[in-house]
């Protein structure tokens, strides 16, 4: 038999979950403090200007060091009591909690910690039994199993004691008040033994919340660190989508900690029937049994509801799911949305899903609310049952074994019952987690098949290699089943786990890559062209190894470096997007800026390199993005270079600068796998692959595949003559440059040739008077141009505001009202409290379960009513708010409130103020009845209502903060996990899973301290509550010795019974209180964003409704229009003026950040202006709805987005069109074979974010959108940078034929898509500078426009 650690490593080998990632290092966005020294010599240059002064890095203050939890160094009596919490308490009390007054978590308690511990056990469980056998449920209980089992101890134990005092106390108590003749000492020792025992039953039952606390937080971190380690191990999240892993990470989290914690108190309930079934029958004979049989007629009765609610539950999180899913999608595409004007229709489509879950929700909540009104029944039926078979046998009963039962059966079996089923609750939730998490704990992982080369000459190579995509198992469709079906079904045992996994079908993988011979030498430049879905970027992914390897072998000799097409920012400053945890050098940093051509950009950002970017590089232009990408990559230094279409975000001049300066000069060292569309750049590639359907059919040098005049000439000379046909007129390039069409040269003399081309580049200036480059060389300081007045300190990603103070009574009322109002709202209380004085004065039980059943029915109607309502109004809110709030808003952030916090007003809201209600009225009817009874009990109770309200204010000050502090610490660890998601190919390229896997523990550790503190203090109170209520029982029982022959003694034992049933209920009272209020800032958060979120324009105006047939020309005027995004930001368009006649064709060029897409911004009313006006038609755009306006435009945005759904979804997704017309668009975008070969053709699955087509499928899948549309106006935005120039040519053609009688705007890097154009208007630093025919500014040779061509077609000329 193998050892084990032999077998846990084979484990970790084939991939099942990284257990160990060492020492993780600080997290990737901590900067190092300690200044370079070259900086500190050149210190005073480097502040001679605002670019410079802002890559120094600033010397911050030590922050205060923070304490660890004082959990670990608390004594015996501080553990028990929580007193370790007292001074946390006070601080609340006295100035409010915040976010640097909670300690940190305990290294006992950490992710790092927990998670290796699990990892290991769930690698052992895979290895004896097989992934689809291993059991996470079992190795969760080998995690827990030892708390658990000294917490069932303890809970027991304190049961016990609950036990001795009515069992055995009590009942002598009585007696004594029966027999006048005894000492009073006898009676005040059974009423000091009463209070002792109940004590112990305290402070052991506090003890035993301790450590389960304790456990239910180790476990949540445990699974959630495994969840994501797993997350970042993977190269797609295959069938699973972003929407269900932030469910995973946000609600499945709690439920996992609330199965730890309060799931073992499940064994409560069987223990204190048995107790008390066996103490009934001791004290009244054995046909006291009959009342027992109430207990085990009821347990059927609970597993059919814990089945059902675990069959509604599952449902309720695949809606769930899709919602958040769905929410998140949109939330990352609003942008197109609002230019399509389609908020709401998706707003209607995610109420549709809210409402299928709400349905759901309230199966769930009715089957739990007929537990919640049977169980207080279920003793009060015991007791009467009791007692009626005992007198039926003829016997008495006297008030000492009438009150020890009532006192066993209220005071104890009730609240067991109780907890009980709260604790059934927790285990059916968690039967559904479970599955979900193993899924993803299920998928395969990246597998490295690479191996390094014998000749070491050769950086990679892969010989006859084929690949395919990690194919995801697609669920079979199930039966459906009648709802009888659906219950039998859901009572029936069965491994739900093992369910998930074997009821997917695994379909069959389809080679994308197809018999690839690549051999590249170290130090070539190798470039990659072919059409619109020839496999170019899958080429890259198979090299990273994000592919399977079906055949042949891979060599890799050296790190990688990695530029994706879309480009992948992450929330932080720019530097440190750049630097992606690398050491700063200040000389390396500048050189990368320069070669990158983020001199200027630098100077133009509010804060320079310390301006903080938005989520996904919101605030870039795409551009911007893609020299950021291309930055961060130069930086890391790395050996080879995958740069997957860089250039084609980008416009010439900068494209000429990159691969000049950068690819060619950077890069000169490297090995370069560069993937292009941009053919002028080939010829002065070492080497060229020609790609085509998965295969390589032309491999070589430009010269020779000219020469052979196959696929790749034919490619290359069918460019050349749509350039000509542009009348352009040919410029002489550099005679050093020029590479004869015959002239022959060796991949080493061309390599050897771009080295030398790299050293002179390093060392000239650009002389060009048409370069709108800054002029520089490369050694050369930044040179800006930018006011230093606009810095505004450079945050983008405001910090959550945290509210503070109580609960304001608005929030209560907009619940209220949410609900039906205040009628609604007395009605449930009146049947409240009929129920519960029923309940508490032993009415008709029929009363009893009626009442129960009435008020959970309208309860749970206006609960889920409420959240239901404030969920509309809040999305509602949200899409009408103004493009700039999703700019400056984590999407993270806003997927909390829809997320966890709907989650606390759907689920745990409501059994909050169910319970609080019930307490309530429960605590004051006891204490009414006790003084009805003992008249003296008043003054004690008087006396001890002051420490009740002085603990109680405390608490609520705490609990209120920490509540609002964990609610905030939620939302960057949801952005963090969406941000790693869609980065993972950079992430592994990079080799940076341990930075991010370190950053999420740090936000998970902050997110558990916080949490933990906010249950502990829950006990905090429960224990000091406890107390008094001891007390209570104390003077209680004191009062019935001193008062005795005064008092009945049937009458004391009640008082004492319903004394004993305060201990358990009062600290749950206030509990429950403080706990409402706390899960009140949930709702709190959602009124606050229904009050401050602006609204950007109404939708329509009705009097001012443009014609239906508007616009009927298509003319368009900007008239002086300025417009800035932000207040404090420069302007973007400044003082634009221009008119374009009806049916015109306008080419819009300019730099990358010259402000061109921020006048489809402008045309779009995604920004209000400034000042000045833009007229459609003669009609002030401005005046009208927003809905009317963007109705009647459309646009094919920069960034192609597609939805999750099918190709017919993304095209058509309100189903408007028939399907002759649907193909009849995709036709005319040249994607009609592709869809065509799918298996479902129109109806085949686009997966998140479009992934499973190329970037450039993804933009001519945007255009067929378009052309169905077909709006007056069209503005394409860079619409076909990632298209190759064939599909591009006859693209350009279909838009010319199908928009004929259509104005559109045309904003373009490539100048040949322009040339066509009636006019084309040139751009730089938001003003225009040209705009007039393109022939006559071409014939102008000291315009802009001109010089553009002259480079473009410099460029070109090398492919001669």
């Amino acid at each position: 038999m193998a050892e084990p650690r032999s077998e846990i490593y084979d484990a970790i080998d084939e991939g099942y979950v990284d257990v160990d990632l060492g020492d993780l290092s600080d997290a990737i966005f901590n900067r190092s403090q300690e200044k370079n020294e070259s900086c500190r010599s050149t210190s005073s240059d480097c502040f001679r200007n605002q670019s410079i002064k802002h890559l120094v890095p600033n010397k911050k203050d030590d922050e205060r060091t923070r304490e660890t939890i004082p959990l670990d160094r608390a004594g015996l009596f501080s553990f028990i009591t929580y007193s370790w919490l007292t001074k946390y308490m006070k601080r609340a009390y006295e100035h409010g909690l915040k976010k640097d007054d909670i300690p940190l978590c305990s290294t006992k308690d950490s992710c790092d910690h927990a998670a290796q511990r699990l990892g290991r056990m769930w690698n052992e469980e895979v290895k004896r039994h097989g992934l689809e056998d291993a059991s996470l449920k079992r190795v969760i209980w080998k995690f827990i199993r030892s708390r658990v089992l000294i917490n069932i101890i303890l809970y027991l134990s304190s049961i016990l004691f609950g036990f001795i005092g009515p069992i055995f106390f009590m009942s002598r108590l009585v007696k004594f008040c029966q027999d006048n003749d005894k000492v009073w000492w006898h009676g005040a020792i059974w009423a000091a033994g009463m209070a002792g025992s109940e004590l112990m039953r305290v402070l052991l039952f506090g003890v035993s919340w301790a450590i389960a606390y304790r456990t239910g937080s180790r476990l949540r971190s445990a699974v959630m660190t495994v969840l994501y380690k797993k997350v970042i191990r993977l190269s797609t999240l295959g069938d699973k989508s972003i929407g269900e892993m932030i469910n995973l990470f946000a609600n499945d989290g709690q439920r996992i900690y609330e199965v730890a914690s309060f799931g073992p108190f499940i064994v409560g309930d069987p223990f204190v029937a048995a107790i008390g079934t066996g103490y009934t029958i001791w004290l009244l004979g054995p046909h006291a049994a009959l009342g027992m049989l109430v207990f085990v007629l009821f347990y059927p009765v609970q597993y059919l509801v814990s089945r059902l609610t675990g069959y509604f539950r599952r449902r309720t999180l695949t809606a769930t799911d899709q919602r958040v899913q769905l929410m998140n999608e949109l939330l990352i595409c609003m942008k197109l949305i609002k230019m399509y004007a389609w908020e709401k229709p998706f707003s209607k489509s995610i109420k549709n899903i809210r409402e299928k879950e709400k349905k759901y929700l309230e199966a769930t909540a009715y089957v739990q609310s007929a537990s919640v009104a049977l169980t207080p029944v279920v003793p009060i039926i015991a007791v009467i049952v009791t007692f009626l078979a005992h007198i039926g046998f003829g016997y008495d009963l006297s008030p000492a074994e009438g009150f020890s039962v009532v006192a066993v059966m209220i005071s104890r079996v009730r609240p067991s019952l109780n907890g009980a089923r709260e604790a059934l609750k927790t285990w059916d939730e968690a039967r559904v987690i479970w599955p979900r998490i193993k899924s993803v704990l299920s998928m395969e992982e990246i597998k490295p098949f690479s191996e390094k080369p014998i000749d070491r000459s050769i950086a990679l190579a892969i010989y006859n290699g084929t690949f395919v995509w990690h194919t995801t198992a697609k669920k079979t469709k199930a039966k459906k089943l009648s709802f009888w079906d659906r219950i039998c079904c859901c009572c029936r045992p069965n491994d739900t786990e093992k369910e998930v996994l074997t009821s997917l079908v695994q379909p069959k993988p389809i080679p994308v890559l197809i018999s690839i011979n690549l051999i590249v030498p170290k130090g070539r430049l190798v470039g990659v062209c072919g059409t619109v879905g020839s496999s170019k970027s899958s080429l890259i992914s198979a090299i990273l190894g994000q592919m399977i390897l079906v055949q042949g072998r891979v060599t890799v000799d050296g790190s990688f470096a990695y530029v994706s097409q879309q480009a992948w920012i992450i929330n932080c400053t720019l530097r440190d997007n750049i630097l992606f945890g690398e050491t700063f050098d200040v000389e390396r940093y500048n050189r990368v800026l320069m070669v990158c051509a983020l001199d200027q950009d630098i100077g133009i950002l509010p804060a320079g390199d310390q301006t903080e970017i938005g989520e996904r590089g919101i605030n870039l232009s795409g551009g911007q993005r893609q020299r950021v990408a291309m930055a961060r990559a130069i930086y890391a230094n790395r050996d080879i270079y995958l740069l997957d279409d860089p250039l084609s975000a980008v416009d010439s001049h900068v494209g000429n600068h990159i691969f000049n300066y950068c690819i060619r000069g950077a890069l000169k060292d490297k090995t370069v796998i560069f993937v292009t569309h941009q053919l002028q750049y080939l010829s002065q590639c070492d080497e060229v692959i020609f790609m085509d359907r998965g295969r390589i059919l032309d491999q070589g040098r430009h010269v020779d595949l000219m020469n052979q005049n196959e696929r790749y000439g034919s490619l290359i000379h069918t460019f050349l003559h749509d350039e000509s046909e542009n009348n352009i007129n040919e410029i002489d390039c550099d005679d050093d440059l020029t590479i004869p069409e015959n002239h022959k040269i060796s991949p080493e003399t061309a390599t050897r040739k771009r080295k030398e081309f790299a050293s002179k580049r390093s060392s000239s200036v650009n002389t060009s008077d048409e370069s709108v480059l800054v002029k520089h060389s490369i050694d050369d300081e930044l040179c800006p141009s930018v006011d230093t007045d606009v810095d505004t300190g450079g945050r983008l990603i405001q910090e959550e505001k945290i509210e503070v103070g109580s609960i304001p009574l608005e929030t209560y009322n907009t619940y209220i009202k949410a609900a039906g109002g205040y009628c609604l709202a007395f009605f449930v209380l009146f049947m409240f409290i009929v129920n519960v004085v029923g309940t508490v004065y032993g009415m008709f039980i029929l009363v009893i379960v009626l009442s129960s059943l009435t008020r959970s029915f309208f309860f749970i109607k206006a609960s889920l009513r409420a959240s239901n309502v404030l969920h509309n109004r809040l999305l509602l809110k949200v899409f009408n708010s103004p493009m700039s709030f999703f700019d400056s808003t984590p999407v993270g952030r806003i997927l909390n409130i829809f997320s966890r916090d709907l989650d606390e007003t759907d689920c745990r809201l409501p059994s909050c103020n169910e319970a609080l209600i019930q307490n309530i009225l429960v605590v004051t009817m006891s204490m009414v009845f006790i003084a009805m009874i003992i008249p003296w009990f008043l003054i004690a109770l008087f006396l001890l209502a002051i420490g009740f309200i002085l603990i109680s204010r405390i608490f609520r000050c705490a609990l209120r903060d920490l509540k609002r502090l964990e609610n905030v610490s939620r939302s960057p660890i949801y952005s963090h996990v969406t941000a790693s998601i869609s980065g993972l190919n950079t992430i592994h390229a990079f080799g940076k899973e341990r930075d991010f896997v370190s950053k999420f523990m740090d936000l998970y550790d902050e997110n558990s301290s916080t949490f933990f503190l906010f249950t502990c203090s829950l006990r905090w109170l429960a224990v000091r509550l406890d107390f008094i209520a001891v007390c209570i029982i104390g003077i209680t029982g004191g009062l019935v010795v001193g008062l005795r022959g005064m008092i009945p003694p049937a009458f004391a034992g009640l008082a004492l019974a319903y004394a004993g049933q305060l201990t358990g209920i009062l600290q749950n009272t206030v509990r429950w209180a403080s706990e409402t209020e706390s899960r009140f800032t949930s709702v709190q958060r959602m009124q606050t964003s229904l009050q401050t979120l602006e609204s950007e324009g109404q939708a329509q105006v009705q009097e001012r409704r443009p014609p239906k047939d508007w616009p009927q020309k298509g003319s368009i005027v900007f008239s002086n229009v300025k417009m800035r995004y932000r207040p404090n930001l420069p302007l973007v368009l400044n003082d634009v003026s221009f008119h374009i006649r009806p049916k015109e064709k306008i080419g819009i060029v300019g730099r990358t950040g010259s402000g061109k897409s921020s006048l489809g911004v402008a045309l779009f009313r995604l920004v209000d202006l400034t000042s000045g006006f833009i007229e459609i038609d003669g009609i002030n755009i401005s005046e009208i709805g927003l809905e009317d306006l963007r109705s009647k435009l459309s646009i094919i945005p920069q960034d192609p987005v597609l939805f999750i759904g099918t190709v017919r979804y993304n095209l058509d997704p309100f189903q408007i069109y028939d399907d002759e017309v649907i193909w009849e668009a995709i036709e005319r975008t040249n994607m009609k074979e592709k869809i065509k070969a799918l298996p479902g053709k129109l109806d085949s699955e686009v997966i998140e974010n479009g992934e499973n087509f190329s970037v450039g499928e993804r933009q001519l899948l945007c255009m067929a959108r378009a052309l169905l549309r077909h709006s007056k106006i069209l503005l394409l935005d860079e619409a076909t940078a990632a298209i190759d120039t064939q599909t591009d040519t006859l693209v350009q053609k279909t838009l010319r034929e199908a928009f004929e009688d259509c104005t559109i705007l045309t904003i373009a890097h490539r100048l040949n898509t322009v040339i066509q154009c009636d006019r084309v208007l040139v751009l730089q630093d938001g003003v225009v500078i040209e705009f007039d025919n393109p022939l006559i500014l071409l014939a102008n040779f000291r315009s802009s426009f001109a010089g553009m061509m002259a480079a473009a077609q410099d460029k070109n000329n090398f492919l001669v």
